[in-house]
């Protein structure tokens, strides 16, 4: 090797190192939004043609604009919303003089002020008595004593207001069960252990669980289903340190989102919820992932299941790549822009999947021709971000063409991605979920709360309606009623009754 190849290549090695800094200091440091408006998609194109443009708009020939005028400051900040159905305690306050001789004074108007007030929230102990009888002519007759009505946790003092309290604490509101032990504690000298909250956590799961199925169920009936997976700790006893688990999080429109906890990322851990109870079960249809490898795998052991990508990711990585390759990575984001353009018109019109496929094989396929085409004959280091993204898109493919052949499929992942992110929240404060074997607790809770709150529910008014009358139902009854969904609607259509 000559030196000045020598030379070339470790320019080459230089320059890589320094886009990896650089996307490493965005990633770490930098705005997480990915938006680009059509100003910044022209200056990445044509930089040039920019400046021009600039130069035109300041020569001194041209029409001064008329001056904006500033648009004067609200004089004070929004009220806030209050409900309708909110108390109101009215205080009528007098001078002392007016009280002391109310005669003398006649009232010619008033002022009216109105403060917004607070009480913590009260426990109370329901106790319940059962009285014994016994027949008075008839003493060989058997006592008798009302039955016990049903309950989630016998000889317990755990009541369906009080569980619906802790689990909307911890699993939507991200307070951990320490905080809520100090909380009981400080302000209402109720001594709750940890440990105590944490059992009845479980058995509120227990309770949930056959709603949980039931929403599994549902799932792989659906012709379509979004599926990503995120990192979330777990205690491991022995190791001295904590061990990365996996939520598995699967959504569909119509069914809402599911979670599942797995302590690896293997492909089998799919079936726990898409492979059913037997063959007749198992989910057939279209998998809609941002390409993991484990979905692949997963996809070519099964029959029926057809893998399609998400074009989010893939605008990712271009716009990583924009900074250091503003023309190549800038046209492709354009064309992606212009992919989820025709997206947003066809959610507009209201079209039906047959008039969206039809649509998307008239517009959208010379789309992907074209960025298929400009990814083909860029010249670029394979390990580049741009390289990088090419790779990824080149790779997927086939998997990134499957919605042009499905009207009812999104143009990305983002619908699941976004139900990832209460759990992260939560992983903010209570850091990780405690032993392995809880993992799925947790999936179980989020996931009906998750659901209620999404569909614009109330978790806490959900959890202790279902909990009081989930104990008293056998096997042979209709759960489903009791799905989020199906329970908000029957609350709003009584509502609306009444």
């Amino acid at each position: 090797m000559t030196d000045a190849e020598r030379i070339a290549q470790l320019e080459a090695e230089n320059e890589l190192l320094r886009q990896k800094l650089d996307l490493l200091m965005r990633k770490v440091f930098g705005s997480s939004s990915e938006k680009l408006d059509p100003g910044q998609l022209e200056l990445l194109l044509d930089p040039e043609a920019a400046k021009k443009t600039c130069a035109a708009g300041c020569e001194e020939d041209a029409p001064a604009a008329e001056p904006k005028q500033a648009t004067p400051r609200a004089s004070r900040r929004r009220r806030p919303t209050l409900p309708e159905e909110l108390e109101v305690v009215e205080e009528i306050v007098d001078p002392e003089e007016v009280l002391a001789q109310p005669g003398d004074w006649r009232q010619i108007g008033q002022e009216l002020t109105e403060r917004l007030e607070f009480e913590p929230a009260t426990y109370w102990m329901r106790r319940t008595i059962r009285r014994t009888w016994v027949k008075r002519d008839d003493p060989g007759h058997a006592p008798l004593t009302a039955p016990m009505e049903p309950c989630l946790l016998e000889g317990s003092l755990l009541s369906a207001s009080l569980a619906a309290q802790i689990l909307t604490a911890k699993f939507c509101d991200h307070q951990p069960f320490y905080r809520q032990q100090q909380q009981l504690a400080r302000q209402h000298g109720l001594g709750i252990g940890r440990n105590t909250l944490c059992h009845w956590a479980d058995v509120c799961s227990q309770h949930l669980e056959p709603l949980y199925k039931l929403l599994a169920a549902d799932l792989r009936t659906r012709p379509w289903v979004q599926v990503d997976e995120t990192p979330i700790a777990h205690l491991a006893p022995g190791h001295g340190r904590t061990k990365p688990g996996y939520f598995w999080t699967y959504a569909h429109p119509e069914v809402g989102v599911l979670y599942d906890w797995h302590v690896g990322r293997a492909h089998q851990c799919l079936d726990h919820i898409l492979g059913g109870v037997d063959d007749d079960e198992r989910f057939r249809g279209v998998l809609l992932s941002d390409g993991f490898a484990a979905y692949g795998t997963w996809q070519r052991k099964r029959e029926g299941v057809t893998l399609a990508a998400c074009w989010a990711h893939v605008r990712r990585k271009f716009f990583e790549a924009a900074e250091h390759h503003p023309k190549q990575a800038g046209a492709v984001l354009q064309w992606i822009a212009e992919l989820f353009a025709i997206e947003q018109r066809l959610r507009n019109s209201r079209a039906g999947p047959a008039e969206v496929r039809q649509y998307r094989q008239s517009h959208s396929a010379p789309i992907l021709q074209k960025i298929h085409d400009h990814l083909r004959d860029l010249s670029c280091l394979p390990k580049s971000p741009l390289g990088r993204a090419r790779s990824y898109t080149f790779g997927l493919w086939q998997q990134l063409r499957v919605f042009l052949d499905h009207g009812e499929l999104p143009l990305d992942n983002n619908r699941v991605e976004n139900a990832i992110r209460p759990t992260k929240l939560g992983a903010k404060n209570w850091l990780f979920i405690g032993r392995a074997d809880t993992g799925q607790r947790s999936a179980i809770l989020y996931t009906m709360i998750e659901n209620i709150r999404n569909a614009g529910g109330d978790p806490f008014a959900y959890l202790k309606d279902v909990l009081t009358r989930l104990p008293g139902m056998t096997n042979q009854d209709d759960l489903r009623p009791l799905l989020p969904r199906n329970w908000l609607a029957q609350q709003r259509s009584q509502s609306f009754a009444a």
